[in-house]
């Protein structure tokens, strides 16, 4: 068969009359410096420039420019707003109308809804959700407005893990079990492009239902690498990280005397480390961040950030940090009604602001929200 070649030069059948062509190499630059959403809509000039913008674009660059600005001024949220009994709307929110410099009143885009509890997690600009209980993993893009649900895993009662490989510029999700009754079925991958489209078998590593659980704290992606906390059938609790790439298990160190199942102990992405952040335990005012310094060989640096937390309610919340500006955002855990009290904290000028959270959507009603640590606008296409 013979190998298909990649384009030399990008035209449109307009120019070709006028014997008008770009060389391949200029028009990529070109698409480089647009909006991502200008770019978008590129795609739909014909298939030569759905193929040059795919293979040359897509994979990397839309995104890695992004993250390489610096942080945007907008904050933007995930929300699960319950609408009626039982009835969950998701969301995508971001700034739509300062009424002053602590109160935002944001637009939303809905991209979802559930019966049941759901777990999101966003990545490289795609937010992927699903229910331990029921339901399949969907994964959505706020750019494109586009959403795809894989298949059923056939794993009962389970949790996903939802990361990027940077290595070879794949997305993954993996579906574990919560439960230890079926063995045989504890864990299972998909990737995406993968022409089969279906779950299969971890490849390799070790992972047994029966000497862990998955604990429900939300997971994170680092370097290729998703950390998330479980628990070992004596109860102590553990740092696990399954390897994108390799898609092997391993064993973390956690920080001492932390337990991590805690509702206000998070990990995070503290600037390209794998972070864990929590009140501390002999001031419920105080923050300890704790930094994984050196990952061989798995030393944590604690800091202690004084009267932090002071004014915020005792009851449970989490952590985020933004990329790349660092802030530590403080969110609450639990579901709030109308609107909802968000605080980020700078540690290189020890000072901390205040947001007022509201959307059309939950001003009508009860909701939860999720920080994008890092928003990003990604035009790979998931259809």
């Amino acid at each position: 068969m013979e190998e298909k070649k990649p384009p030399q030069d990008l035209s449109t059948s307009q120019h070709q009359k006028h014997g008008i062509n770009l060389p391949l190499d200029l028009a990529i630059n070109i698409l480089t410096r647009l909006p991502a959403k200008s770019l978008a809509r590129s795609r739909c000039v014909s298939k030569q420039w759905e193929t040059a913008i795919g293979d040359y674009i897509v994979k990397n660059s839309i995104v890695s420019r992004s993250l390489a600005q610096p942080p945007p001024d907008a904050r933007h949220f995930i929300m699960d707003i319950l609408v009626r009994k039982r009835v969950q709307v998701f969301s995508y929110a971001y700034p739509h109308q300062i009424t002053n410099e602590n109160n935002q009143f944001y637009q939303e885009k809905i991209f979802g809804k559930s019966k049941a509890t759901t777990q999101f997690q966003y990545v490289r600009g795609l937010i992927g959700f699903g229910s331990p209980k029921q339901g399949k993993f969907t994964l959505h893009n706020p750019t494109t407005r586009q959403s795809v649900s894989l298949p059923d895993a056939g794993i009962p009662w389970r949790f996903y893990l939802f990361g990027y490989d940077p290595l070879r510029n794949q997305y993954k999700v993996a579906c574990l079990t919560m439960s230890a009754i079926e063995p045989e079925k504890s864990c299972k991958v998909f990737t995406f492009g993968d022409p089969e489209k279906q779950w299969r078998k971890c490849s390799s590593g070790h992972y047994s239902p029966f000497e862990y659980l998955v604990c429900p704290n939300e997971p994170v992606c680092i370097n290729g690498k998703i950390y998330y906390t479980a628990m070992k059938i004596n109860g102590s609790g553990v740092v696990i990280s399954f390897s994108v790439e390799s898609e092997r298990f391993n064993h973390v160190q956690a920080p001492e005397k932390i337990f991590l199942h805690r509702g206000d102990v998070s990990l995070v992405n503290y600037q390209g480390k794998l972070g864990c952040i929590c009140r501390n335990d002999l001031n419920n005012e105080d923050m300890d961040v704790w930094v994984m310094e050196n990952a061989e060989k798995q030393e944590w640096l604690k800091i202690t950030h004084m009267s932090v937390l002071q004014g915020i309610p005792s009851s449970m919340i989490s952590f985020a940090v933004s990329h790349p500006g660092g802030e530590i955002i403080i969110v609450p855990e639990l579901y709030s009604k109308f609107a909802s009290d968000v605080y980020y904290y700078n540690p290189n000028n020890n000072r901390r602001k205040k947001f007022v959270i509201q959307t059309p959507t939950s001003s009508q009603s009860c909701f939860r929200i999720w920080a994008v640590t890092d928003p990003v606008e990604n035009i790979m296409s998931l259809l």
